[in-house]
């Protein structure tokens, strides 16, 4: 069984270790039995949709989400019916601007989003206080999703607002979209996340579930047992120590806790 996977702007949406996600959705699709396979889609290509069982989209520069509309804007009718069709997108940290309807940019100029997600963003204000104006430049964020414990990192330069969309997931610490508790978007099978790590290599369970899912709409099941999984007791590991340092961490104002 094929897993199809393209992957959207590699040259542009690559900021925060987005190729290790991509390697580690290979692994865990090859322990559930299943070859990924996974077409680069550079700036300029179109999206074989009819062919994609998953869009990935990685985390880019805010200053480059304007490039990352115009570039899918010859595409959007065709991304939209995607989604509609019940179609899979995984999006990363501030790259849910160009997915979203607007962002209002620190000098005050409206980006128009593709509007794929009913959620509008605001870029924080440079500043070196972070905590007075709310930028996360790098911290641990700790989130739930369908009953599983998700950790990684999370820097974040915008506020995410949303409309008529479910979070992905509630926060137990960290900043998610705006200090509200909540984690996230997802509309249909969009799921937009601000958890970098990369995302996937650190929470293995994740992709697989996202995988099963994925192959369940396609009327093919798959066993989510990731025993084959070299990596998994590290991942684990690594999880349990995340969470002791959280939960050991000096608590900073404004910074959510639910532990």
């Amino acid at each position: 069984m094929m897993l199809n996977i393209a992957w959207i702007y590699p040259d542009i949406l690559n900021l925060h270790g987005d190729r290790g996600n991509m390697m580690a959705i290979a692994r865990i699709a090859e322990a559930m039995g299943l070859d990924a396979r996974i077409t680069k889609v550079n700036y300029g290509d179109s999206i074989d949709f009819d062919n994609t069982d998953l869009i990935f989209m990685g985390a880019g520069q805010i200053r480059d989400m304007s490039h990352v509309v115009k570039g899918i804007s010859a595409d959007k009718d065709a991304f939209l019916s995607y989604v509609e069709k019940g179609g899979y997108v995984l999006c990363i940290g501030s790259t849910g601007c160009a997915l979203g309807k607007k962002l209002t940019q620190e000098n005050g100029e409206l980006l128009e989003g593709l509007g794929i997600l009913d959620i509008t963003a605001k870029e924080l204000n440079r500043t070196k206080m972070p905590y007075v104006t709310k930028e996360v430049y790098g911290d641990d964020i700790w989130w739930t999703y369908n009953n599983m414990e998700i950790l990684g990192n999370q820097i974040q330069r915008v506020d995410y607002t949303l409309g008529d969309v479910k979070p992905l997931g509630q926060v137990m610490y960290g900043y998610g979209n705006n200090l509200g508790g909540e984690e996230g978007a997802r509309f249909k099978n969009v799921l937009l996340t601000n958890t970098v790590g990369p995302l996937l290599s650190a929470n293995p369970w994740f992709g697989a579930a996202l995988i099963s899912e994925i192959m369940k709409a396609k009327d093919e099941d798959v066993s989510i047992d990731l025993g084959n999984l070299e990596y998994l007791e590290y991942a684990k590991e690594a999880a349990e120590l995340k969470k002791r340092f959280i939960k050991d961490k000096f608590k900073l104002p404004g910074i959510i806790h639910n532990v």
